[in-house]
């Protein structure tokens, strides 16, 4: 079977999608070929089947031109693909999916947000297969819904050799500095700490988009009115080996993301051996209840915390390796190319 891949960026060095180029290389492995088409392309590694057809936004083109691109391209490939696979962006299942079915191919949408628009409800319509990390990271009811998982490279995403030994608890986050990520919920929770004299220290891997700039500073203000400047360190954006290396060296990682939603990170940092706490009702029976607080309540997290604070090195270790064979087993990239490949079978 040959597909048609559709996503908003191919390269290497993007803080967002970088994670995407290895999903191509493991979603290839399965397909006889790969047609990609992405609004902007940068660094990448391919093999010789994975052919790249960029819309231009790396050249500056417009949206119409965007459009005008795709079209073509959806044209002169038409004979080259046999099923689509929408990568997180609906807008392209409604531009081209009356052509899909006309062509007759299979449409497969992969989608993981908690906001519901207008283009993702007409998405679902023209999509043959709909397809989430769990039911309750898709935000539309629907009979056409296939519930893979994530899929993380548990092969990248491994423990380290050693063990670094700390006196304070040394946590970490990372995720864009936006509502929906609840970091004035974290920060809250690291300043109890420190009024109840835990030895911890926070590292922050992420930055702001223009759209939650307001939403930074405001964050960015209140960190040094919870926490001594010693406590709090903003590491900006990270690539993936820097934010792999991260996991390795910290002894937890907190997420405070929004239900509906699903950051592949959790699974990331299960996967490095690195304990992982969140409040995301998508992980309730996944993780242990332990590991689990209460939505936007910094006290909960703060108890999570000092649990993880009281835990001697082995029964962290412990945890950790029942965390890494989750990910593992259930959780890993090949398990998720393979699954993807079976709905569109």
């Amino acid at each position: 079977m040959r597909l048609l891949i559709t996503t908003q960026a191919i390269d290497l060095d993007d803080p967002v999608l970088a994670f995407f180029h290895g999903w191509i290389l493991e979603i290839a492995r399965n397909f006889e070929s790969v047609e990609i088409i992405c609004l902007k392309v940068g660094r990448h590694a391919l093999p010789e089947h994975v052919r790249i057809h960029s819309l231009g936004k790396e050249q500056g083109r417009s949206r119409w031109k965007y459009v005008m691109r795709f079209y073509y391209y959806l044209w002169v490939l038409r004979k080259k693909y046999d099923a689509v696979f929408v990568h997180m962006n609906p807008e392209y299942a409604v531009l081209g999916g009356f052509l899909w079915r006309i062509f007759g191919k299979k449409v497969g949408l992969w989608y993981i947000h908690p906001k519901k628009t207008f283009l993702l409800h007409v998405a679902v319509l023209f999509a043959n297969r709909v397809m989430s990390a769990s039911a309750r990271s898709f935000p539309i009811r629907t009979s056409k819904l296939v519930a893979l998982g994530h899929g993380v490279d548990t092969v990248f995403f491994s423990p380290a050799q050693y063990t670094i030994v700390s006196e304070k608890l040394r946590a970490m986050g990372v995720a864009r500095i936006a509502p929906v990520k609840r970091l004035e919920c974290i920060i809250g929770a690291v300043g109890a700490l420190v009024r109840e004299q835990v030895p911890i220290q926070f590292d922050f891997y992420g930055t702001e988009l223009d759209r939650d700039r307001a939403y930074a500073e405001t964050i960015r203000k209140l960190v040094p009115a919870a926490t001594p400047p010693e406590i709090w360190t903003w590491k900006g954006n990270a690539s993936p080996e820097e934010v792999r290396d991260a996991f390795r060296a910290h002894d937890v990682h907190v997420n405070a993301t929004d239900s509906g939603s699903f950051d592949k990170v959790v699974i990331e940092s299960m996967a490095c051996g690195c304990l992982t706490i969140a409040s995301n009702a998508a992980l309730q029976g996944i993780l242990p209840a332990e590991l689990l607080f209460k939505e936007g309540d910094s006290v909960s997290l703060a108890k999570a915390l000092k649990n993880i604070a009281k835990k001697s090195i082995e029964e962290r270790r412990i945890l950790a390796t029942q965390l890494r064979t989750i990910a593992e087993d259930h959780y890993s990239l090949v398990a998720l190319a393979r699954a993807i490949k079976k709905v569109f079978a």
